[in-house]
């Protein structure tokens, strides 16, 4: 489905983070969409001398519709499976719906903003890689793919792959120890997606997971070097795991 006639197809599983607003949902502008799904679980979550209900009426209340567009909204909502049946004519919403009713609303970035964005990405890396001396992992490389590789002068996320790699600083003090390799992961991965609500972060075992076409963002190939031999398969299975414990989060 295209943006001009509804949401674009949903990822089965994937979390609802936010909202292009320059994009259309359920038919509907992103604003117009957001600000009517916070209104209706609002509205059904407040205490009232009867149970709240959706209905068409309400749907058109709250998202500020005629009659006609609140049909054509609540069969879009209830093909989507963002609405689910509760009785003739009244319905629920379904956990789906408050993920877009709370996810935030977001402006594609242009090309200038996106390439700043990825130099302070560039310098977190290297703080990262210098001073986090608890963590257990380096940021070996940093890479780009997705719409930043179109020629789109608009840039709706920032798509990056962390290659991380085992630290080896030595010894610590029992007060100093390590963060568990779960949690060292977590670490860098959270840290980087909070440099703008534009940024998906995910960490793989080497480059050759990163979808392509993709760009090098950072490279910590002259400091740390490349592993070999039975060392890159130490590697790769510390890359498995980081995947797995990313995923299990």
């Amino acid at each position: 489905m295209d943006a001009s006639s509804g949401a674009p197809p949903p990822v089965p599983g994937a979390k609802i983070r936010r909202l292009m607003a320059d994009r259309q949902y359920f038919g509907l502008d992103a604003k117009t969409f957001h600000d009517g799904a916070e209104r209706t679980l609002a509205r059904i979550s407040a205490p009232a001398p009867e149970p709240p209900r959706i209905d068409v009426h309400s749907l058109g209340q709250d998202f500020r519709l005629d009659a006609a567009a609140s049909w054509t909204l609540l069969r879009a909502l209830l093909a989507s499976g963002l609405l689910l049946s509760d009785g003739p004519g009244a319905y629920r919403p379904a956990p789906r719906f408050q993920e877009y009713a709370r996810a935030d609303l977001v402006v594609p970035l242009s090309r200038a903003s996106a390439r700043e964005i990825l130099e302070t990405v560039r310098q977190l890396a290297e703080r990262i890689n210098a001073n986090w001396a608890r963590n257990r992992y380096l940021i070996r490389m940093v890479l780009i793919s997705g719409s930043y590789m179109s020629r789109s002068r608009r840039v709706p996320e920032l798509s990056l792959w962390l290659v991380l790699r085992r630290r080896h600083d030595g010894r610590t003090h029992r007060w100093n120890a390590p963060l568990g390799k779960g949690d060292s992961a977590r670490q860098i991965v959270a840290t980087v997606n909070a440099l703008s609500p534009l940024i998906v972060v995910r960490a793989v075992a080497d480059r050759q997971a990163v979808p392509r076409p993709f760009s090098v963002v950072f490279d910590a190939d002259e400091g740390y070097g490349e592993p070999s031999g039975s060392s890159w398969e130490r590697f790769r299975g510390w890359g498995a795991s980081i995947s797995r414990r990313l995923s299990l989060k």
